[in-house]
């Protein structure tokens, strides 16, 4: 089973530059790849709760939720709002908590050391954390380091999504130091996006055999991003399945799917249906 762990889904009112896919295309994407299921990571704001700031995301997986399940955002700046935590998994679709750091009050909060309350209320409900962090190995490793029973995924293997890199080595180094807390994966999406060659992308190999090699393929996941991608969805997917002669076909079972579903406690049977399934490309 292919799994991919982020895609922005659905579409969503706001301008922005990275678009949402709605679930008619999202699942002719998939199909057309071989994609079993998706991660949907919403492009919207937190809300007063999961449900009401993700309505469109999580509607798509308790329609469907053999293909889909979010992680959604949690507004950091609401400290009476962590009762949320104890509960966030008990709404069907939602299997954790998806958070950025790029810039603004989340990164200083960060920084600051001011999140506490949040990883330790998310560590005692057994609520996954995914972490857009980039250049913040250290800061993860020492949030890690407190919360040992806290699942944390970085996004991208940690790159910035807005930077290009001349030495992709040398950028992934720092992650590498992550790999000994054992509560830390990785997420290896977007790949393509930092390729300094075209399909298929050698110039990632190494750098992602250096990732696989200290983490271990079972803290590994391949993901997408699949509308920043510059490449077709098929040639993502085969840039890992067929493109990589380090992952032989035990390790691609873990990398490709069964990895991010374990670790986020994705039942790998709830409801899944075939994609050859008609009913899938039919409106109610």
């Amino acid at each position: 089973m292919i799994c991919d762990s982020q895609v922005h889904a659905p579409d969503t009112p706001h301008a922005g530059p990275l678009p949402g896919l709605e679930p008619e295309q999202l699942i002719l994407e998939m199909d057309g790849a071989g994609v079993d299921r998706c991660v949907i990571v919403p492009l919207v704001p937190p809300g007063d709760d999961a449900t009401a700031s993700n309505p469109a995301a999580v509607a798509m997986a308790q329609t469907d939720p053999g293909r889909f399940a979010v992680m959604a955002p949690f507004d950091l700046r609401r400290p009476e709002k962590v009762p949320l935590l104890a509960r966030w998994r008990e709404t069907p679709g939602l299997l954790g908590v998806r958070l950025a750091f790029l810039r603004g009050p989340n990164l200083a909060l960060l920084l600051d050391g001011r999140l506490d309350w949040f990883w330790s209320a998310a560590e005692e409900a057994g609520v996954p954390v995914m972490l857009l962090a980039p250049d913040l190995a250290a800061e993860v490793g020492h949030v890690a380091g407190r919360h040992p029973r806290l699942r944390l995924v970085l996004d991208h293997l940690n790159l910035h999504p807005m930077k290009d890199y001349d030495d992709l080595g040398a950028a992934v180094r720092p992650l590498l130091a992550l790999a000994a807390h054992d509560n830390v994966a990785t997420k290896a999406s977007a790949l393509p996006c930092w390729a300094r060659d075209s399909f298929p992308y050698r110039s990632v190999r190494q750098p992602l055999e250096s990732v696989v090699e200290a983490f271990g393929t079972r803290r590994v996941f391949w993901g997408s991003d699949l509308t920043r991608l510059p490449c077709s969805y098929s040639e993502c997917v085969r840039l890992f399945t067929e493109e990589m002669p380090f992952l032989d076909q035990d390790d691609l079972e873990w990398v490709m799917g069964r990895g991010v579903m374990e670790w986020l406690g994705w039942d790998a049977n709830p409801g899944l249906r075939s994609r050859d399934d008609p009913t899938l490309h039919s409106k109610s």
